[in-house]
Formats: structure tokens, C-alpha cells, sequence
């Protein structure tokens, strides 16, 4: 559409630009997760997933209005510090995005088009350069056209299959903005115009273009038509275009993305989420996936096993970006009682055990009650060891006491249990650390750090009466 006579001076609204924000990146909640499973044990946890404001990883080109009626909001576009806080603000969640500045009129045939216009024009390919983007906007101008449709369908077109715009491929989503005040061209008999409606939608769809519309009044129905075939969305503009910047980032807000994960876990790990994906989740919107750990029966107790959950955004199953990581350690508990042993040991003097010379007495029943005490485990390398008898209500009477000490028990039905250092330094009498009396059979403990607990008899018959 154009205006009747020249604008010779356009006044630009002052711009609260810098106000302009996004909320913040893509986040995983929790972001790590630290736990202790026994063997077999499984714990489920509740994840959060909250998406980009905008697609993680994009390719913006704007396809603007060239134009005569387009001059102020070019000039908007142009004025102050639009494109760069635009820029900027894309750029604070995405780094990595990449800009690029297009343009169209009309064919420079009567009476489409005014002579010098362009059907569609690169001012600024696809570059994440700040500079690039400022030129490109820079270089926009307004002018030329004759009648009111312009040659959008065919700038369109040529926008998603150009060779030389820079257009990269999965993970990047890839975004066609096109800022527009009037209704598209059709081809017909003798108009130069090529493309309709379909041919157009099934360019941009076999290029993976998403369409944003910037629609300022005396556009067509046709922006919403392409939005809506390639999961875009149509924002309104003023008449001057003075929101061109909330538009842009309003419209890049409302596209949506896949979600999904990916695990890397050790193999006594095993990591679930479900569901498997989540389609079609806006800018800057949680979602939630719920996260079963399980340690498998064979997890090395004692150890830690770890995971990874990497979360993906885009269209599911292509490759993904990554909004967001989740570490996982689990500490393999340690569920095994420790081994105590009680074996026969030397006399106080060390000249003999006992049951060795008297072989008509049942091993294992030890009249002389001098026993060496062993106790092993699988991850303490030093488990206590505690004694106390059979009647007792207290489950650690004497001790603690290291693997290997030597003691002489003595049991006294009616004796009050007590516990004193026996031996000298003559000989091997100091070979034997104690001497225990207790009411009942004595029972001797070992005991990890983990709290695992294992004890047995060491049988010592009441002396006779």
C-alpha cells in the first residue's frame, strides 16, 4: 500500500527499548541430584524443565517492507537504539543466534512496481555479529511500488531457498520475519508474480522455516495463513511500527519446541523419565518429567555410580539443542553385615591350644576359653568389635576391640560381667589382651561403619559344679 505524497520528516517516538527483557534461559530443577541406594533400591524424583524464552539455538532473518508507506516504521526500526537492544536482548538468552536483514518491493514493471524496485533483496546475511545486523537494518530503505500488493509470496520463497542467506541446519530453528502493511501479489495471466499460497507454505515447510508476521494495518489474511502452516504466529504492528521490538520478541516468545532427554549413566545405574517427550512447549514454560533412579542389585556397594540427564529442545526426533544438564551421584549403600569369627587361641603362657591336646573335647566348646576374635568386612577395613552375653540387654558391653585381639572368656552363671587387662611382658603371657567374665555365653559383634552388625557364640562351658 501506498501513501499519498512524501513524508518529509518523521518524528520518532522516544523507544523504552532498554526495558525490553526476556526471562531468564532454560533451567533444570533440580539442577543435580545426590543420594544413597542400597543394591535394588529405586527412588523417584520430580523434574522441572523449563524451556528457553526463545528457541535455544536460532537463525533470524527479518524480511522487511521496503516500500513507500513503510518509511516510518523503517524509520522506528532504524531510530535510537532499536536494533541493537533487540539484538541484545535476543542475544542474553540465545548467544549463539545469528541475524540476517532482507527485503522486498515489487517488480519494477508497471503497474506492479516502480522502476529500480526489487522483487527481494540480501542486505545483511546470516552472521551472530552485532555489526552485520546493525548494517543490514541500516541499509533499509523506503520508496518505489505502484499498486497496493507487493511481491511478498516471491521474496518469501526466495528468503527460504537462498543459497547465499546462511541458513543453518538442526539444531538451529530457523525464522522468517516478515514485516509487512499490505496484501500479497497472486500470479496470473501475464503478471511476472510465481508463487501462491501452497507453493510458498511448501518452500518454507521442506526448509524448516518457521514465519513470524508483523502485521501493521492494510495487510491481508495471508501472513496468518503462513503462520499458522509452519508454527508461527502473527503480531500486530502500530501504524508507525513503533513496537517492532516487543513484536520481533513477542512473536519469537510464542514459537514452541519439543523437549526431551537423554541419558549416559553407569551400568549399576539406571535412569528413567517419563514421558519420553514433550511437543509443542511455548517460550519460557515448565514441564515435568518424572525421574525414577534405581541402583541395580548388583551395585558395588560402597561406591559411587553416576548419571547424566541431557535435556534437548527443537522438533523431536532431529538433533537437539541443549537447554539443560542434570548430574546424578548416587553413593551404593553398603548392606552387608561384617564376618566375626571366634577361633581357639594359645593358653596365657602360649605353649598350646587347649583343644589341639585334648581332642576328646568338642571343637568349638572351649573349657579354657581363650579365643582370638577376627572380624572382616567388605568396606570397613576396620569394623569394631564388641562382646557381651547371651541374657544381656545391652548388645555392646565391652569394646570396641580390633580384629585379632586375644581374650580368655569365663563364664560365671550369677557373676557380675567385668573385664580386666590380663598377661606381662614375660613370654607370650602378654598375648592375651583380657579377661572376660560374663553370667551366660559370650557373644562377640562386629560392627561397620554403615551400622551393619554380625555376631556369634564363642562357646565357653560354665566351669563344673
Amino acid at each position: 500500500m501506498k501513501k499519498v505524497g512524501i513524508l518529509t520528516s518523521i518524528v520518532l517516538p522516544v523507544l523504552l527499548v532498554l526495558g525490553l527483557a526476556l526471562p531468564v534461559a532454560a533451567q533444570v530443577e533440580l539442577p543435580s541430584v545426590n543420594e544413597e541406594l542400597a543394591p535394588g533400591e529405586s527412588i523417584t524424583i520430580i523434574k522441572e524443565v523449563t524451556t528457553s524464552p526463545i528457541p535455544p539455538e536460532v537463525d533470524i532473518v527479518l524480511l522487511e517492507d521496503e516500500t513507500g508507506s513503510f518509511e516510518d516504521d523503517i524509520g522506528n526500526l532504524q531510530g535510537g537504539t532499536t536494533a541493537s537492544d533487540i539484538y541484545e536482548t535476543i542475544v542474553a538468552n540465545t548467544a549463539s543466534a545469528c541475524f540476517g536483514v532482507t527485503g522486498f518491493r515489487d517488480y519494477p514493471v508497471f503497474p506492479y512496481g516502480s522502476p529500480g524496485d526489487w522483487v527481494y533483496r540480501e542486505l545483511s546475511v546470516l552472521s551472530p555479529l552485532k555489526a552485520e545486523w546493525l548494517d543490514g537494518v541500516a541499509d533499509l530503505t523506503a520508496g518505489g511500488g505502484a499498486d497496493i500488493p507487493e511481491s511478498q509470496y516471491d521474496a518469501i520463497v526466495a528468503a527460504a531457498t537462498s543459497p547465499t542467506i546462511g541458513w543453518r541446519t538442526d539444531p538451529i530453528q530457523r525464522v522468517l520475519i516478515v514485516a509487512t502493511d499490505a496484501p500479497f501479489h497472486l500470479p496470473g495471466a501475464g503478471k511476472p508474480h510465481a508463487n501462491t499460497e501452497a507453493s510458498t507454505i511448501a518452500a518454507l515447510n521442506e526448509n524448516n522455516i518457521i514465519v513470524i508476521g508483523l502485521k501493521a494495518p492494510g495487510a491481508g489474511s495471508e501472513l496468518d495463513a503462513l503462520a499458522a502452516a509452519t508454527g508461527g504466529s502473527v503480531q500486530p504492528l502500530s501504524p508507525d511500527g513503533a513496537n517492532i521490538a516487543q513484536a520481533i520478541l513477542d512473536g519469537l516468545e510464542e514459537l514452541t519446541t519439543d523437549v526431551w532427554w537423554e541419558v549416559k549413566a553407569d551400568d549399576d545405574l539406571i535412569v528413567e523419565l517419563t514421558p519420553a517427550v514433550h511437543f509443542g512447549v511455548p517460550g519460557d514454560t515448565t514441564v515435568i518429567f518424572e525421574e525414577k533412579i534405581t541402583a541395580t542389585d548388583d551395585a558395588p556397594q560402597c561406591h559411587t555410580i553416576y548419571a547424566t540427564v541431557t535435556f534437548f529442545a527443537n522438533h523431536w526426533p532431529g538433533e537437539g539443542a541443549v537447554i539443560a544438564k542434570q548430574e546424578i551421584c548416587i553413593k551404593v549403600k553398603d548392606v552387608t553385615p561384617p564376618m566375626i569369627e571366634c577361633v581357639e587361641s594359645v593358653n596365657p603362657h602360649g605353649n598350646n591350644i587347649p583343644g589341639e591336646k585334648r581332642p576328646d573335647q568338642a571343637k568349638g566348646n572351649n573349657p579354657d576359653g581363650f579365643y582370638q576374635i577376627f572380624a572382616e568386612d567388605n568396606c570397613d577395613p576396620e569394623p569394631e568389635i564388641y562382646i557381651t552375653y547371651r541374657e544381656s540387654g545391652e548388645p555392646m558391653l565391652f569394646g570396641p576391640f580390633t580384629s585379632g585381639i586375644i581374650v580368655k572368656f569365663t563364664q560365671a552363671p550369677g557373676a557380675k560381667p567385668s573385664i580386666k587387662n590380663i598377661g606381662s611382658s614375660n613370654g607370650q603371657a602378654g598375648a592375651v589382651s583380657y579377661h572376660i567374665t560374663v553370667p551366660d555365653e559370650p557373644i562377640v559383634w562386629a560392627l561397620d561403619d554403615s551400622g551393619n552388625r554380625h555376631g556369634c557364640f564363642c562357646l565357653v562351658p560354665p566351669p563344673p559344679k
